[in-house]
C-alpha cells in the first residue's frame, strides 16, 4: 500500500515531467540609445527575466543586427547545454530601422537572412520614433527623412533627444492607444503588409509589445 507521502512526491514529480518549459526572448536592437531604452524598460516594467535585450554597437547596419541575433542564438544553445537554468531562445526579434531618404544598403539582405534563420523582423520606417509618435496621435503622411520623425516627435514632446531616458515613463500609459494607431495605419494604408520597406509610415513594434505583455 502506497502512504500517502508517497502519493504527494509522486504528484509532484508529474507535474513537474508536465510543467510547460520556460520561454525566452533575445531582442537585437541596431540603436545605441533609443531603442534598447525603450526595452530595457518595457522589460523591466512587466518584470520579464527572461527576455534579454543586446545592443549592436558595430555600426548600425540591418544585416550586423541579424548577424549578431545568429551568433547569439548559437551561443545560448552551447549554453543551455550545460546549464540547468538557461534554456535555448524561443523567439529572436531582430530590430532595426528603414531609414529615410535612402534605405540602408544592407537592408535587403538582412530581410532576407532573417527569414532564411526564422528570426523575426521588427521594422520601423523611417525609424524608431515613429513608434513613439504613434503614442500621441495616429500620423499615416509619410516622412522623406529621419530628422522629420523627430521633430515631429518634439511637437509632441519637446523633452525628446536620443538618450532621454525619461520618455518611456511619458508613453508607457499610451501603450494600448500607440498598438491601436500602428495598426490602423497597416491596415488603412499599407493593407496590413508584412513586408514595410515600402510603406511609409509604419512599425511593427508592437508585435514585440503585445507578445511581452502576453508573458507579463
Amino acid at each position: 500500500m502506497v502512504s500517502r507521502k508517497q502519493r504527494k512526491i509522486d504528484d509532484f514529480k508529474r507535474r513537474e515531467a508536465f510543467r510547460e518549459p520556460r520561454k525566452s526572448i533575445l531582442i537585437v536592437c541596431e540603436g545605441k540609445k533609443t531603442e534598447p531604452i525603450y526595452f530595457k524598460a518595457l522589460k523591466e516594467r512587466l518584470r520579464l527575466i527572461m527576455v534579454d535585450v543586446e545592443i549592436v554597437w558595430k555600426g548600425s547596419a540591418p544585416i550586423t543586427v541579424v548577424n549578431s541575433a545568429i551568433q547569439l542564438r548559437e551561443d545560448r544553445k552551447q549554453i543551455a547545454k550545460n546549464s540547468l537554468t538557461k534554456v535555448e531562445y524561443e523567439v529572436i526579434y531582430c530590430v532595426f530601422d528603414v531609414e529615410a531618404p535612402v534605405p540602408h544598403e544592407s537592408l535587403a539582405n538582412a530581410v532576407t537572412k532573417a527569414k532564411d534563420n526564422k528570426l523575426e523582423v521588427i521594422l520601423s520606417n523611417p525609424c524608431f520614433e515613429y513608434w513613439y509618435i504613434l503614442h500621441f496621435s495616429k500620423t499615416s503622411a509619410p516622412f522623406n527623412k529621419n530628422r522629420n520623425v523627430e521633430s515631429a516627435l518634439k511637437k509632441k514632446h519637446p523633452a525628446y533627444s536620443k538618450s532621454d531616458t525619461t520618455i518611456f515613463k511619458v508613453v508607457y500609459p499610451k501603450t494600448s492607444d500607440a498598438i491601436k494607431h500602428s495598426k490602423e495605419v497597416l491596415n488603412e494604408q499599407h493593407n496590413n503588409a508584412k513586408d514595410l520597406r515600402g510603406c511609409n509610415p509604419s512599425t511593427h513594434v508592437h508585435k514585440i509589445v503585445e507578445y511581452l505583455q502576453s508573458m507579463s
